[in-house]
């Protein structure tokens, strides 16, 4: 092998590389992406969750139905903070989901959710809300819940 021909064959060896370097970092910086938004939406999750949550306390919650000009009865008081529960539920449900389908959350902890899903929506209580307040009809976590649903028995008022 000549000289010219070794640097043919180590020129072909360094585009191959380079190459290859550049689809490796393609590859992550997909991911790096993906995990990026993953993060922003755990943030706004949280920051959702933080405010209902904190909305279920007691004088909170019935200052907010004074201000709607809602009663503000123990009993209004008490479904507001059910409610509450709910969305936070439904968004923290919402958040696993989504991680779920980009490949960033694990089966096992998919298949948690999904019996807490199952286990909430049994409640006729919880799975009216679901239907009256939360479901957005057309999106994949709605047709994710339904598809829950659908494999219980149906809810007992």
């Amino acid at each position: 092998m000549t000289l010219s021909d070794f640097a043919t064959f180590s020129t072909a060896i360094s585009g191959l590389a380079v190459t290859a370097s550049l689809i490796y970092l393609a590859l992550q910086t997909h991911q790096n992406v993906k995990h990026t938004r993953a993060l922003i939406h755990q943030g706004r999750i949280a920051g959702i969750r933080e405010l209902v949550l904190a909305a279920a306390d007691t004088d909170l919650a019935a200052a907010i139905l004074f201000a709607r000009g809602q009663g503000a009865t123990p009993q209004d008081v008490k479904q507001f903070q059910f409610a509450s529960f709910c969305t936070a539920s439904f968004y923290g449900w919402q958040d696993s989901y989504s991680q779920h389908r980009v490949g960033l959350l694990d089966e096992d902890i998919y298949m948690q959710m999904r019996s807490a899903v199952a286990s909430a929506m049994s409640f006729p209580a919880a799975r009216a809300y679901w239907e009256t307040t939360i479901r957005v009809p057309g999106t994949k976590f709605a047709a994710f819940v339904d598809e829950i649903i659908a494999t219980l028995p149906a809810a007992q008022p």
